[in-house]
């Protein structure tokens, strides 16, 4: 077999030319990065509305009233125009809620885009869900992490998680420098041309939805293109009333497990709690029901949030049993995209029940 390097220059050149790679993040700290919306900017549609976030974060300005925020879940499961028509109605004027979501689960995402939101628009209340299902950190860190900037923020991380964002921050490095020299243009989100979700999942633009996702598919197990989706409304007689907001009269309808959690998903969540407490944030924990819980008669969280994220947390759930009285299995499936993701059907249905709960949550919120 012919050798890889034809002399031992060759190899050693290589040999630097992937040290000086590693070492790159280090060496050039945070003087050669380029805007941070750029990582944004090239992250397209396909992992998420990055487009519309980019937009959202680095180009518009005004307040924010209510911001979902998170993974494909809650992108999926809210009718955000539906929250702003009522938060409309109920403030006498025009209001802003926003979605404002990608793919993949993890509080790491949830800390580092919120970190990027804060610090370009006020936030009244921020709407999240448990990200803890993510089973490591999210494949698009390269495009929000960079280590010049946000190596502080891995201090107390065991030394392995360290190298995990390490490594994200060296593989994102020569788009930065790419991105330096090149800037990437700001994606038109209002385009005529069919964006990902319009393609494979018959949703409207989330441009013209405020960020949320209102998938047009029935149900598969992998999300996939299941076109035959057809309007379903369930009657079962649940109303707004039944939501639960945590208090002690509704405490015996929440359970709080106990096993830990990795340490990444614990050390990012509790950064993700200081920082809402940092910009005056009200944080809103959304229980979002997932498919097998359609007969659990407790809303099944994996912490208790308050005293985990070590600040104020209101935390609004149904049980599954109660959400989902008298659906059948297929009725069921006419509610969701697969196991976790509901479709236009269950982001309807839900949003509804539970917007008049957020809604109170959001005006009583302390004053900052």
């Amino acid at each position: 077999m012919r050798p890889a390097f034809s002399s031992t220059a060759q190899t050693v050149a290589f040999a630097l030319l992937l040290l000086l790679l590693s070492l790159s993040p280090l060496l050039l700290g945070d003087r050669l990065l380029p805007p941070r919306d750029q990582g944004y900017a090239s992250a397209g549609w396909d992992w998420g509305a990055y487009p519309w976030v980019r937009k959202q974060i680095f180009e518009e300005t005004n307040d924010i009233d209510i911001a979902f925020i998170g993974s494909s879940r809650i992108n999926w499961g809210i009718d955000t125009p539906y929250v702003q028509q009522q938060l409309d109605s109920q403030l006498g004027h025009k209001s802003v809620v926003r979605s404002i979501c990608w793919g993949g689960a993890g509080f790491d995402g949830l800390y580092f885009i919120a970190k990027d939101l804060l610090a370009h628009r006020h936030v009244k209340t921020l709407v999240f869900y448990d990200e803890t299902i993510g089973p490591h950190p999210n494949p698009k860190a390269p495009k929000w992490f960079r280590y010049g900037d946000d190596a502080v923020d891995l201090s107390s991380l065991p030394l392995k998680d360290k190298g995990i964002f390490y490594f994200a921050a060296m593989t994102g490095m020569p788009d930065n420098l790419m991105e330096l020299a090149f800037p990437n243009l700001p994606e038109d989100t209002n385009s005529q041309t069919g964006n990902y979700f319009e393609e494979h999942y018959r949703a409207a633009n989330p441009e013209t939805r405020l960020g949320s996702i209102s998938g047009r598919v029935s149900y598969d197990i992998g999300l996939g293109q299941n076109t035959s989706f057809a309007p379903f409304f369930p009657s079962t007689g649940v109303a707004p009333s039944d939501v639960c907001v945590y208090d002690p009269a509704n405490a015996p309808k929440f359970l709080f497990s106990t096993r830990p959690l990795p340490a990444w998903q614990a050390h990012f969540a509790r950064l993700f709690g200081s920082l809402a407490k940092k910009y005056g944030c009200q944080l809103v924990l959304l229980h979002l029901p997932v498919k097998a819980e359609n007969s659990d008669p407790l809303i099944r969280e994996s912490r208790y949030w308050p005293d985990f994220l070590q600040t104020d947390v209101a935390m609004i759930g149904i049980p599954g049993q109660q959400l989902f009285a008298g659906l059948s299995g297929n009725d069921m499936k006419n509610l969701y995209g697969d196991e976790y993701h509901l479709n236009q059907n269950g982001q309807e249905y839900f949003t509804r029940l539970i917007t008049p709960a957020l809604l109170q949550v959001h005006e009583n919120r302390p004053v900052h």
